[in-house]
């Protein structure tokens, strides 16, 4: 009787240690599942330059990375300005034109916010002055009239 006993355990113990074993490479296989998955859509949504589509508008528009620029001193303070801007423009073609000169168009928005004072970038009638200065600026660096508008998406001025 105590050798049925014996072995009664033995195959439970094997029956539980395969058991975990199953639930272990289960676990396994879902957090991979998970990792994959969220990696995929990290990629996805990573994508900081690239043309985007509005059907309803029919304009494209390229979000640029965001800029930090020292403002022009005026007096003995110092100012600065973080934003973060969009081109847009109509001509589908356009599209690889300003992707491909991206540091061209990222030095002549820095040049051109370095000119303005603190007082320009706060002063909200002004802006619209600043967007079509930027405009202009920027065809200018791409030698044609590629860029039909800029976004501010964000600012900030210290």
């Amino acid at each position: 009787m105590a050798d049925v006993e014996v072995k009664d355990k033995k195959n439970i113990s094997k029956i539980l240690i395969i058991v975990l074993l199953i639930v272990m490479m289960l676990m396994m296989a879902t957090t991979l599942f998970i990792v994959v998955m969220q990696s995929r859509s990290d990629e996805s949504e990573g994508l900081k330059i690239g043309s985007f589509f509005q059907p309803d508008t029919g304009e494209y528009t390229v979000p640029l990375e965001e800029f930090i620029v020292n403002l022009q001193q005026d007096g003995n303070a110092k100012h600065y300005v973080k934003i973060t801007l969009a081109l847009m423009y109509y001509d589908e073609d356009s599209g690889p034109t300003i992707e491909s000169n991206v540091s061209k168009i990222r030095d002549s928005i820095i040049s051109t916010l370095r000119a303005k004072t603190y007082d320009d970038v706060l002063d909200n009638s002004k802006t619209a002055g600043i967007k079509s200065e930027l405009i202009e600026n920027i065809n200018t660096t791409l030698g044609d009239t590629v860029v039909k508008g800029v976004y501010i998406t964000d600012v900030i001025v210290q």
